[in-house]
């Protein structure tokens, strides 16, 4: 009767064993099957996302177009650049990065001033015998000003190259600018000076340039060539104009018009090495 009794007892710890042995291993597949779940899900989802950012990332190019104005000047729309997701996301960041790389992007060598009531900019840059003038330049906050008559619409000189040392406006290339204070907006044009005449930008040849924004220009004995973006003004030198290399410099930056700077005014300008473009 002892022996039947163990024998029971063991069979019943032996059961016993068997099925919580079971129970485990059931657990523990169920929990290896939920990540797998999971990244099924994640995969599932990552796909639509990309297929999203493909969509967005695909965008129209439009072939370039000229028109061509009375006075010869062309203005040209290059082909866009797709815009796609990762611009917005560069847009919603941009006052902190700007600001983060506000010095390396606007280095103080490039920095022009000039002072309130006053018309000639520093630091000069006065260079003879040129053939051509070249660069980038960003108008900032500090390049807004509002005069309160009808001298806001005159031209201001960003730089250029004259052939009359004595009379710098009797024949001269020039870049010009001004503050456009009804869309807050910077207006760029081809600018030339011929027998004590103004040959001023027409509303074909000028382009808007919102604040902060660079743009390109180049000025040689053939024409003027104005860039912001996607579109480019070229306006060739008018005709009775004669350029002179042995009389030829490149002129001052210069505000006016007639009017005086209304407050101290400073830009962002950066030339072509003088000795490039001898």
């Amino acid at each position: 009767m002892l022996g039947e009794h163990w024998v029971g007892w063991l069979g019943a710890v032996a059961v016993a064993c068997g099925i919580g042995f079971a129970a485990s291993v059931a657990s523990a597949q169920s929990a290896s099957a939920a990540p797998s779940g999971s990244s099924d899900a994640g995969s599932s989802h990552s796909g639509t996302a990309t297929s999203s950012r493909a969509a967005n990332g695909v965008v129209a190019r439009r072939a370039p177009t000229a028109r061509a104005t009375q006075s010869g000047a062309k203005r040209l729309e290059a082909p866009q650049r797709p815009a796609g997701v990762a611009r917005a996301a560069r847009l919603q960041v941009q006052p902190k990065a700007e600001a983060a790389a506000s010095p390396a992007r606007y280095p103080l060598r490039n920095l022009i001033v000039t002072f309130k009531n006053t018309q000639l900019a520093l630091p000069l840059q006065m260079v003879f015998f040129v053939k051509q003038v070249a660069g980038n330049a960003t108008f900032t906050q500090n390049s807004v000003y509002d005069l309160h008559n009808v001298d806001q619409y005159d031209w201001n000189k960003l730089t250029g190259i004259s052939f009359t040392f004595w009379h710098p406006d009797d024949n001269a290339i020039m870049i010009a600018w001004r503050y456009n204070v009804d869309n807050q907006m910077f207006e760029i044009g081809p600018y030339y000076n011929m027998d004590f005449a103004r040959i001023m930008p027409t509303d074909d040849e000028i382009i808007s340039v919102p604040v902060g924004e660079k743009f390109t220009f180049n000025a040689d004995y053939q024409g003027i060539t104005l860039q912001y973006g996607d579109t480019v003004v070229y306006k060739p030198i008018p005709e009775g104009l004669h350029p002179n290399h042995l009389s030829a410099f490149r002129i001052n930056s210069w505000f006016g018009g007639t009017s005086r700077a209304p407050r101290t005014i400073s830009y962002y300008m950066q030339l072509k090495p003088w000795w490039k473009t001898l």
